[in-house]
Formats: structure tokens, sequence, C-alpha cells
């Protein structure tokens, strides 16, 4: 099997090509000379290259390098070469240095090959590398053979915060498997089943339906649903508790889905407070649908955003917005009153992005949590996955 084969809803070609195209722009406009990838998601970005991407995001076995013009080098692991015979880079296998004895020696090596590529590029001794992640002994490897490393980060951001087509259709296949993802979830819901089980469902679900991997165990019930960030448990639900899924999922050819919703268990009628809480989470959320457009700029936003009840700003969701790709990425917004990293960047169409709100109490026994991902248009927003709200609770 191939990259090739793996692709099918979009055109594989076109979907490397379009991603390449626009990470290469995004360095020519930087003052970086070339970038040298690890981040799974970037290397994918860069080359269409992935497998065991869960096993990656902790083990150092392949990366790219990628000039402003020309085809990606891939370095990649030995026995996995074979996967990408059909992508538009140089597949070279990769020197490990990890799990060896004398892992300088090793990374020695990595770097003298990976000096041969960036000439090959058209990089002199000297240029300016951007690295997304490295090893403190390769780091020492790289510069002993006089490359300055410089951080690539807004580099990819830059390249990523706008979606190809290609990559459109994908977040719309996408959008179609988490709504799959959450009727069988909703479905599932009932007194006696633990929150383990629930994850069980979502991952059946993604699993049949072309998905890759959840990157949380967001699922909580009752009191583990404050303060949240708690992952699934053996907990059993019981009636009238709320419960909160967060889909965190990289879904079909990886691309990652983030909706959030809450739902009363049984038959039990929802507190008036539960009903209140929701209230203000998904006037929220609505509110902030209507404020994103094309145009609009970071600071603004974050400025006009709706403000959250004294009550619940103790433990509120990190951001206001974040972007969605091949991971949960930038750019993003924050609240207006923790600083704006990027307040001169605007809204663009093309991007992929998530409004998300958590509301508990500190020291009460629930918390809602509640999120939407939608399309950016030149007309407005494109609700990716429109799967409705608790009716019990007000949805």
């Amino acid at each position: 099997m191939t990259v090739g084969d793996l692709v099918t809803y979009v055109d594989g070609r076109a979907l490397r090509e379009g991603r390449l195209a626009r990470l290469q722009a995004a360095l020519a406009a930087s003052e970086a000379d070339a970038c040298l990838l690890f981040n799974p998601a970037n290397v994918r970005y860069a080359t269409g290259a992935t497998t065991m991407t869960v096993y990656c995001l902790g083990s150092f076995v392949r990366c790219a390098v990628v000039a402003p013009a020309g085809r990606a080098v891939l370095f990649e692991h030995g026995n996995s070469m074979h996967l990408f015979a059909d992508i538009e880079a140089d597949v070279r296998p990769f020197h490990a240095w990890e799990f060896f004895d004398d892992p300088d020696a090793e990374a020695a090596v990595w770097a003298r090959e990976v000096a041969v590529a960036l000439r090959e590029l058209g990089v002199p001794e000297g240029g300016r590398v951007a690295v997304d992640k490295l090893a403190p002994v390769a780091h020492a490897a790289l510069t002993v053979d006089g490359y300055a490393v410089v951080e690539a980060g807004t580099i990819v951001m830059d390249a990523r915060a706008v979606k190809t087509p290609e990559e459109i259709a994908l977040a719309r296949a996408n959008g179609r498997l988490v709504m799959d993802m959450l009727a069988v979830f909703e479905a599932a819901i009932a007194p006696g089943v633990r929150e383990r089980d629930l994850v069980a469902v979502l991952a059946d679900a993604m699993l049949r339906g072309g998905g890759e991997y959840l990157i949380t165990r967001g699922v909580a019930s009752g009191p583990n649903t404050n303060p949240w960030r708690q992952e699934a448990t053996d907990r059993p639900i019981e009636t009238g508790d709320l419960v909160f899924v967060d889909t965190d999922v990289n879904g079909i050819d990886g691309y990652f889905s983030c909706v959030s919703r809450t739902f009363v268990c049984g038959d039990a009628e929802p507190t008036a407070v539960q009903r209140e809480t929701y209230a203000i989470a998904r006037d929220w959320v609505a509110s902030m649908r209507d404020l994103i457009r094309p145009g609009v700029g970071f600071r603004e936003l974050a400025e006009r955003a709706p403000r959250l009840p004294e009550r619940f700003r103790a433990q509120r969701y990190e951001c206001i917005l974040h972007s969605c790709g091949l991971e949960d990425e930038g750019p993003s917004v924050s609240y207006a009153d923790a600083g704006q990293p990027n307040p001169d960047r605007v809204i663009e169409p093309g991007m992929v992005v998530v409004s998300e709100v958590y509301l508990g109490e500190v020291g009460t026994r629930f918390g809602v949590k509640l999120g939407d991902q939608w399309l950016v248009t030149e007309d407005g927003l494109e609700d990716l996955a429109p799967y409705p709200y608790d009716a019990r609770l007000g949805g």
C-alpha cells in the first residue's frame, strides 16, 4: 500500500502539491533558508508521508527538509520507505540516533546526511534552518556543521492557516465522520454505562469511518465534568448526570476535528442551574459564530467576544478560537484580558476554526462544554458538523 492508496476523498497528488506550495511560499517570505521538520503533522503537510503516527509523536524516526523551491527531501525509517514510493519527494533512509549507546556519534551521521541534502537544495554552510523540534544531541550535531537553527513555528503556521481546496474537502468529509461519532455517542448514554465505554463507542465509529486516532479520551460525566480536562474513567454514569464529549479526533487522512457537546443522562429533568449554565454556553458559541467573518482582526475579535460571567472565569477554556488542520493548531485568539500574541492577524477565507467554551463554577459538581467547528468562506461560516445540541437542556 502506498500513500496514493490511502487518499480516498481527494486527489492525493493535488493535496500534497498544494500543501508544499503553501509551505514553500511561507518559507520564501521568512528569513530562513530551509525548514527541517520532525513534527509528524508538519512532515505530512510537506510530503504526505505518515505511518505509525502516534509512535512518531514521541520518537525521532523521520524528518523532512524543505527549501523555497524544488522537491522536499524525506528522511524515512528504512523499513517504511516503500510506503512512500509515489510521493513527489526525494526519499532517503533516516539515520536514527535514539536507542543507541553512543547517540552523539549516530546523530553526527544523521547531521552529515542532512547537510548533504541542504547543500543539494542550495542552502550553504551557515544557512538558517528553521526547525520545529529537535533533540539536544541532534541540535548539537547540526550546529557543528555550521548551520544556524531557528524556530519554524511561525513559518508552518502561516502556511497551514488557510486550507487548500483538497484540505477543505477533507474538512467536510471529517465533519460527516464527526456527526456519525456524536450520533452513536449520544445513543449510548445510559445509566450504568462507564465513561470508558463511551470512548470505545467514539473510537469504534471513528475507525470504521476511516479515521485514524483520538488525541484525548475527552469524555466526562457528573462530578468528573468539574473541573474539566479530566479524561474518561471507569465511573458509571448516573441518571441526571451531565455528560460531555470533546471529539478531539484525527480523522480521514489525518485531518483534525474538535467538536464538543454536553448531554443529560436518562429521563431525569435537568435542574434549573444546569439549564442556565447550558444556555450561557450555547449563547456564547452562537455569539462567536456571529462575530467570525473574513477580514475581522484577531484583536477586534478578542475585544468583541462575549464576556463570561465572573463565576466561570477561573476555569475557562484557554482561548476563544483556534484553528484545525492536521492537528489542533494555531493561529488562535486569546481572551481579551489574557493578552493577544498575534493581534494583527485577520480571519481569512479558507480557515478552519473552532470556538469552544467550558463553564464550570469552582466547587460545583458539574460543568458544561460546547464547541463548534466552522469553515470560513467569503460569505461567512459553514458549520462542518452541525450536530444538534441537547434539546432537554435548551439546545
